[in-house]
């Protein structure tokens, strides 16, 4: 593998931890403009999301430090900013830790977060978590030395994903709490699964598009559909994240909800962690052509 499961984890937990925020910022934002008793509700809900993020973010820096190795290589990365792609999302990662735990701390602190902090730190952490949700793509689809990476639908991927696993931890701490809140958790779990409805295109989109990219590309596809990746694609990423919770959302009330708004929350996260072990473990170097010597 080009990247060890360090960067595998610190993908999917960055990712997950923007997604939180981000979908939390955005039922607080529809919060204060319809003002209703439907969307405070979902606000109170979403909440969970702002305390998930700091905690998945801070987890991912770990991985990254884990993956740089000591504390010389980190300061590198971090003084140097606009140097890398690496740079610029280990400070977007940064700041998304910043705001998130900004908000947190008022909440513990406090009996409820004023809204013009909430306003301004969602005004911040919002274009922070974009950012880092898409720098999760950005920063394999920059190594041009990859084919099977280079290709803004990996960023686009990314991102689907991202967003899908953020809801899914917030759907999954709503289920898991006693009592939970059903009937405002059911719009979210219904969003997660349109979600993953655009996840599965936009892998499908970019499969297609990678396989007719190149040779080295073409083969890093097959070791991913008929290689020895397939279990991991097609039973962890195809089966448990993309079509079990779209069954569970089809079988609707022949199940528990509670049950059903877990398993398949659950599963959503196990298939976004595999999802990025599958991309990152079929990577193959382009080979060197003699021309470009």
């Amino acid at each position: 593998m080009v990247f060890g499961w360090y960067i595998v984890a610190y993908l999917f937990l960055a990712g997950a931890g923007a997604g939180a925020f981000c979908a939390a910022a955005c039922a607080c934002a529809w919060d204060a403009v319809r003002r209703s008793d439907a969307s405070e509700r979902l606000a109170r809900t979403c909440q969970a999301g702002f305390y998930a993020a700091p905690c998945l973010v801070l987890l991912a820096a770990l991985f990254l430090l884990l993956d740089l190795g000591n504390a010389q290589r980190a300061w590198l990365v971090l003084a140097t900013p606009l140097q890398s792609v690496m740079s610029v999302g280990a400070w977007l990662v940064a700041l998304l830790v910043a705001v998130s735990g900004a908000v947190v701390a008022r909440g513990l602190t406090a009996s409820e977060v004023p809204r013009s902090l909430l306003g301004a730190c969602c005004a911040v952490g919002v274009p922070c978590a974009l950012g880092v949700m898409g720098y999760t793509g950005l920063l394999l689809s920059d190594l041009v030395s990859i084919d099977f990476w280079h290709t803004p639908w990996l960023i686009a991927l990314f991102v689907a994903s991202s967003l899908s696993c953020g809801i899914a931890v917030i759907v999954a701490l709503d289920a898991a709490l006693a009592p939970p809140s059903y009937a405002v958790s059911r719009g979210l779990w219904r969003a997660g699964a349109v979600l993953g409805c655009v996840e599965a295109a936009v892998l499908a989109v970019f499969l297609v598009v990678q396989s007719g990219f190149t040779d080295t590309a073409r083969a890093s596809c097959e070791l991913l559909l008929s290689g020895a990746l397939a279990p991991a694609f097609w039973g962890g990423v195809c089966a448990v994240g993309l079509a079990l919770p779209l069954a569970v959302h089809a079988a609707g009330s022949l199940l528990p909800e509670r049950a059903a708004m877990l398993g398949s929350s659950l599963g959503v996260l196990v298939g976004g962690l595999l999802l990025r072990y599958c991309i990152v473990a079929a990577a193959f170097f382009t080979p060197l052509a003699l021309g470009a010597i």
